[in-house]
């Protein structure tokens, strides 16, 4: 019976933790920008650090943040992605799918505006009726090109629709031939096509004069000075001091992603975001500023108290199984140690019941004429009450109350008996 009880309650509790609380998942998709990237680079290093503590990991190749976007609507729990602060505003309702959160800033891509020397651009208000590369459609840049345009009211007197389905190097290419006279492109001074304007003679980037206002309206964003020589001070890349707005990468997924894998994720971020780089600090990142999405709860849960104290010690599937156990198991055999202690008061409340039951039939038998016409019918019913007080549910701590009834039963029937004699 024991066993049976047991094997009840264990079925009944891995039922309570797998409804309750679903298992980590074994596997994870990472969505980043396109091959070449610097997002999908990144994406894999983090599928590496997740592949090391037991969960399988895809990295997958997107045209962008619409694309990014996209996927996350339709995600299960199960999707991380690198997505820049702001990219929802490129949404056609200028909103993020209901559910997507942010786990926090990982890096800043800085947005580069390079122009021909001597085309008498010096700020972006000057770029009015002027050929400009805004990014490509569904680009990480896209969205911020777009929001720069609405601040600076731009937007309906740039020519840009013809030259929105270049890539960077082509539009790279249009600047240096003469073919456009702007071009904007996100991502730090290694991504190819940065490297060559900044590099190439008879162009230069243009600092955002007004660049703090917009970081107020949108704080979102950041606001860096690349200084000269910055990227190789040999050759003073950038030829000159360069004020950039610059939107930082998040990792985001939806709002039913495991604590867990929240908490591998950011140490993961910690780990590899987390050092010095020639834009930002040690420890600037990972961050819940520069986030445009809503914190994530678990990943602030994170960012104020650090992981589980457990995973300090233990692997990581085991810290989240006992995690698990802490959370459910404990409060449940809590609940059932409770309910055994109630046993006792159950079954004293059961014998307390039974045994006024039988007194009240004991008094009727007291309280009845002892006379020879009745006794017969009066000795039948005591042995009767005799026979259902052997049958009595008898707690440990009654036996003292069911022996002094036991006794009472003796002492009526002697007296009835008396009275026949």
């Amino acid at each position: 019976m024991i066993l049976i009880a047991s094997t009840v309650v264990f079925a009944a509790l891995f039922a309570l933790m797998s409804y309750l609380r679903p298992g980590v998942p074994d596997s994870v998709t990472i969505l980043s920008g396109p091959e070449g990237a610097r997002s999908h680079t990144w994406a894999k290093r983090y599928a590496e650090y997740v592949k090391q503590h037991g969960i399988s990991a895809k990295v997958v190749a997107t045209a962008g943040s619409e694309d990014i976007l996209s996927q996350l609507s339709k995600d299960d729990g199960s999707v991380v992605a690198f997505l820049k602060s702001g990219a929802e505003r490129e949404t056609p309702d200028g909103r993020a799918p209901e559910g997507l959160e942010s786990l926090g800033s990982l890096y800043f891509e800085p947005n580069w505006v390079f122009i021909a020397d001597g085309s008498g651009i010096e700020d972006l208000p000057d770029l009015a009726d002027k050929r400009v590369f805004p990014g490509r459609r569904g680009s990480d840049a896209r969205a911020t090109v777009r929001a720069l345009f609405d601040v600076y009211g731009l937007t309906d007197r740039v020519d840009t629709e013809r030259f929105e389905q270049l890539t960077p190097q082509e539009a790279t290419d249009a600047l240096l031939a003469g073919e456009i006279d702007a071009v904007f492109l996100a991502g730090e001074s290694d991504t190819q096509a940065i490297e060559q304007l900044l590099r190439a003679e008879g162009v230069h980037p243009v600092p955002v004069k007004h660049a703090e206002v917009y970081r107020r309206m949108q704080p979102d964003v950041a606001v860096l000075l690349i200084p000269q020589g910055l990227f190789d001070l040999r050759h003073m890349i950038p030829r000159h001091d360069v004020r950039v707005i610059a939107p930082a990468i998040n990792l985001v997924a939806r709002e039913n992603m495991h604590a867990a894998l929240v908490d591998l994720f950011l140490d993961a971020a910690r780990k590899i975001h987390g050092r010095p780089t020639l834009l930002a600090a040690r420890g600037t990142f990972p961050s819940e500023d520069y986030t445009s999405l809503p914190m994530n709860a678990d990943a602030v849960r994170y960012y104020e108290k650090g992981p589980s104290g457990l995973r300090k010690y233990l692997p990581f599937w085991l810290a989240t199984l006992v995690d698990r156990v802490v959370v459910y198991v404990v409060p449940f055999l809590v609940v059932i140690s409770t309910a055994f202690k109630g046993v006792p008061v159950l079954n004293g409340f059961v014998f307390s019941l039974s045994s006024q039951r039988l007194y009240k039939r004991l008094k009727r038998i007291e309280l009845a004429d002892n006379t020879d016409d009745q006794r017969d019918d009066l000795l039948r019913e005591l042995d009767a009450i005799e026979a259902d007080s052997k049958s009595l549910p008898v707690p440990r701590m009654y036996l003292a109350p069911y022996f002094e009834l036991r006794q009472n039963i003796h002492d009526l029937r002697a007296r009835l008996s008396e009275g026949a004699s």
